[in-house]
């Protein structure tokens, strides 16, 4: 997992979706980074070791 996508994707919910990021936490057991973001807490992304990304 690179840390550019990760700062890529809070990058663009933030700046230009103007969406807040409410968590993002790192699954130790699978090691998918997950991000919670949106206004209402609507906007769920998992992000795998080798960098794909499951909405």
């Amino acid at each position: 997992m690179t840390i550019l996508k990760i700062l890529n994707i809070c990058y663009l919910l933030t700046n230009v979706m103007f969406q807040p990021i409410h968590i993002v936490r790192l699954d130790e057991r699978s090691l998918n980074l997950f991000v919670l973001a949106g206004r209402d807490e609507e906007i769920e992304i998992e992000i795998q070791p080798d960098g794909r990304i499951e909405p």
